[in-house]
């Protein structure tokens, strides 16, 4: 829960920022434009670099959108915790995330077993009802599309600050502590060769959410030299991170040779944008196309990868490169108007206020079981305590 001092001590978020929208459809174009010219497919008729060799060259760095993404994330989430108990931001966060993905997966999984089944790639239908979950990594199960990897990097974020709503310490100091401390300890275990906790943690992505976060608290809260310090150390730690697995995803999925520090020097550059556009009179912008082009971001990004693979396979023999590049983004971008109007808008809605209202009569009922059988008075009233918490 979001504490009065919490309330007190930050001011209120104020309207829409317009460029963020535009940052987030920015991110996803690129990501598109990867996966389409610089990732090592062979839908073309022969390796994607190779097919596009100029281009290829621009978009091998396309990888940052991802980087980007995190990183508008931490800024984006913490604003949307300001003022919500912990089942308001659960039911928030399914409503925004579920209904376009449960389609998604549906849609990958007929196209992996019913109509393109090279898809497949070791995969099988038992895979399908763990990725609905959406935290199928941390089962031990492939995805089902590629793409699908980043949101449970995001979904462990997500547990992360439901975890301080519960603990009612969403407050400034506790912010920057957690923009720290976690990434520091993604560093420590880095060095010491753990990586299996590091994974656990999301060690290597934690610098992008704490630079939101933190750049979040300087737009909510002002200027201060400690909150521009905890940007540096995680821009920093951002850059190293970004640095390498930029370098090797190149290297290992597209056969690319990309130096780390040109991926270290997009990862500053994406902090400085972010900054830009929210700590500057460029935050003013708001127009109405950006909204529309930002609610297109996460369907775009769901549905473009396997979905433009197949297209791209079907038609590459027939068609010509450039037109079949500019009907496959058409195609995607007119799938995800649809899946954003269709069924994240009404769905989502619908989806979020059932959560909510379910959760809010779950967390009532267990307020009125009979606490005899619980052992003693402090027991009784540490179990009231823990469900008071989620209210």
């Amino acid at each position: 829960m979001v504490s009065t001092t919490q309330t007190q001590e930050t001011k209120k978020t104020g309207a829409r920022l317009g460029l963020l929208d535009g940052l987030r459809i920015s991110a996803a174009l690129i990501v598109v434009l990867y996966h389409y010219t610089a990732w090592g497919h062979s839908h073309w008729g022969l390796k994607a670099p190779e097919a596009w060799p100029v281009l290829s060259q621009f978009s091998r760095y396309g990888l940052i959108g991802v980087q980007l993404f995190f990183l508008l994330s931490g800024f984006v989430i913490l604003m949307s915790v300001q003022g919500k108990n912990l089942i308001h931001f659960i039911g928030s966060r399914l409503g925004r995330l579920y209904p376009a993905y449960w389609l998604a997966v549906i849609a990958a999984a007929v196209l992996t077993f019913k109509i393109w089944p090279d898809a497949q790639d070791g995969r099988s239908r038992e895979d399908i009802v763990p990725n609905l979950t959406m935290v199928q990594q941390g089962m031990g199960v492939r995805d089902l599309d590629g793409v699908y990897w980043t949101l449970w990097v995001e979904f462990r974020f997500y547990v992360l600050l439901a975890l301080l709503l519960v603990a009612g310490l969403v407050k400034i100091k506790n912010i920057m502590w957690l923009s720290f401390i976690w990434p520091a300890l993604g560093i420590a275990l880095h060095v010491t060769g753990m990586d299996k906790a590091q994974e656990w943690i999301a060690g290597q992505y934690a610098a992008q959410f704490a630079a939101g976060m933190v750049l979040f608290l300087i737009y909510q809260n002002g200027h201060t030299v400690g909150r521009w310090a905890m940007v540096a150390f995680n821009t920093m730690v951002s850059a190293y991170f970004t640095g390498l697995k930029g370098s090797f995803d190149n290297d290992y999925l597209s056969g690319l040779t990309v130096p780390a520090w040109h991926f270290s020097l997009l990862a500053v550059f994406c902090v400085a944008l972010l900054a830009v556009c929210t700590l500057t009179p460029l935050k003013n912008i708001q127009a109405r196309w950006l909204v529309v082009a930002g609610s297109l971001t996460y369907p775009l990004y769901l549905f473009h990868q396997i979905w433009g693979w197949w297209i791209i396979h079907s038609l590459s023999d027939s068609m010509n490169k450039y037109v079949l590049l500019a009907l496959t983004f058409a195609i995607m971008l007119l799938v995800a108007y649809l899946v954003a109007r269709f069924i994240e808008k009404p769905v989502g809605l619908w989806l979020r206020n059932e959560s909510i209202k379910s959760l809010t009569a779950l967390n009532t009922w267990a307020k009125r079981i009979p606490l005899s059988g619980f052992g003693s008075a402090t027991r009784k009233s540490k179990y009231r305590q823990s469900w008071h918490q989620i209210r």
